[in-house]
């Protein structure tokens, strides 16, 4: 044995030793893939290339690659909304000074200027709309940002409002009584609920239900309403549409729309279209069945939180949520010629591919479960039985060269 040969069998038996060092270092690392050190013999040129040639030594061992395993690592509940972990193929898409990297580490969070961004501070890609008014605007790839500041008002434009009207009420002669909100003699019941103003303001909408003796059979309901500020004052009132129901106590017609003037806090004028469907008449008390309303006051960012397909949410104090993107992920034709840099990262290379991106839960690309994580796929039970191994290897070529070394010594000696 040359020293040559022994000095590369120790080279080789310490990179397979620093490589099963690294993965086991790498045990608790969120989305780390366990790396094997991939050797080759070497032989001469000379000897080479002769089938039929004597049969002679070879001149030790080189590494020839790193093969990493890309198993998933198991999934590890956190309850983190942001953390994110990906169930499938695919590696979620990060901006860094480097250019684009791909990671399976999902720790994100929410920086102080609104972007996701992962555990070392890389922007988290997205399919991002081109105009934040239109999610039906082309998407492309970029950093997924999100309005954490208030929620802006939305002025109440549509109500619903679904009652039961007793048709044991007594029906009301609307000329010799006519409708007045401080004269209860002038309706039969009635209900209130909160709309919002443009600035967000909450006021009392206030229906009465008159039924109108002598208008049929069974007889119209004639609605009224009014508009009170938070202090109980009117600020607006009107009529509102007859209802009509048929004998059943169904109701056959009724819709219409309430509209005041600019508010006295300087609000715009209200413009709210009025839906009375599944309102009824029927031998049961007066009821409020449900009502709908489509607006609000401005909200406080709540929180955010990452779907299955990807998609970025963010939430309000007043209900209000809205998409900020998707998360996206690519994966590539060969993964293993990614190279591994420093955070967990990998960079793509000639070798490995276009990266190929989408959305989750296309194009074989997987799925993602928030609140949780992805582990080490490390086994180290089986990386210190390897270990094992390549100390016996690193020993054995050692005691080569020892050996090597004392014949040597004895040629020199001599004489």
């Amino acid at each position: 044995m040359s020293l040559s040969i022994a000095l590369s069998g120790v080279q080789a038996a310490q990179t397979d030793i620093d490589t099963i060092g690294n993965n086991i270092a790498n045990v608790s690392t969120t989305g780390f893939k366990a790396s094997n050190a991939q050797f080759a013999d070497i032989y001469s040129g000379a000897a080479s290339g002769f089938a039929d040639g004597p049969a002679v030594p070879g001149e030790g061992a080189a590494p020839a690659s790193l093969s990493q395993v890309f198993t998933e690592g198991a999934l590890q509940q956190t309850g983190n909304p942001l953390d994110t972990a990906i169930s499938g193929n695919g590696f979620f898409q990060v901006k860094t000074g480097a250019g684009t990297a791909y990671t399976r580490d999902g720790e994100f969070h929410i920086d102080n200027n609104g972007f996701l961004i992962t555990d070392t501070g890389a922007q988290v890609l997205g399919l991002v709309s081109a105009s934040a008014n239109s999610a039906a605007a082309p998407a492309s790839l970029q950093a997924i940002q999100v309005n954490t500041g208030a929620a802006p008002a939305t002025p109440t434009s549509a109500v619903g409002i679904s009652v039961n009207l007793p048709a044991t009420d007594t029906p009301i002669d609307t000329t010799a009584t006519p409708f007045d909100p401080t004269n209860s003699a002038s309706y039969n019941e009635s209900t209130s609920f909160s709309v919002y103003d443009s600035l967000g303001a909450s006021h009392a909408l206030t229906t009465y239900f008159t039924e109108v003796s002598g208008s049929g059979s069974p007889n119209q309901w004639q609605t009224h309403w009014q508009l009170s500020d938070p202090s109980g004052a009117a600020i607006a009132s009107g009529t509102g549409p007859g209802l009509t129901f048929s004998s059943s106590g169904q109701l056959q017609s009724g819709g219409g729309s309430i509209t005041t003037g600019p508010l006295p806090n300087g609000a715009a004028a209200l413009n709210i279209a009025e839906d009375f469907t599944g309102s009824g008449v029927s031998n049961l008390a007066f009821a409020v069945n449900g009502v709908t309303n489509n607006g609000s006051g401005a909200g406080q960012f709540s929180g955010v939180a990452i779907a299955a397909n990807g998609e970025v949410t963010a939430s309000y104090s007043n209900g209000a949520t809205k998409s900020f993107g998707t998360v996206a992920l690519a994966n590539f034709a060969d993964p293993q010629a990614l190279t591994p840099v420093s955070n967990n990262m990998w960079l793509a290379t000639p070798g490995s591919g276009t990266p190929i991106s989408g959305s989750p839960n296309t194009g074989g690309l997987g799925t993602l479960q928030s609140g949780v994580l992805e582990g080490s796929n490390v086994d180290v039970s089986t990386q210190l039985v390897s270990l094992i191994t390549a100390q016996q290897a690193y020993q054995a070529n050692a005691q080569g060269i020892s050996v090597e070394q004392q014949d040597i010594q004895r040629l020199l000696q001599i004489q």
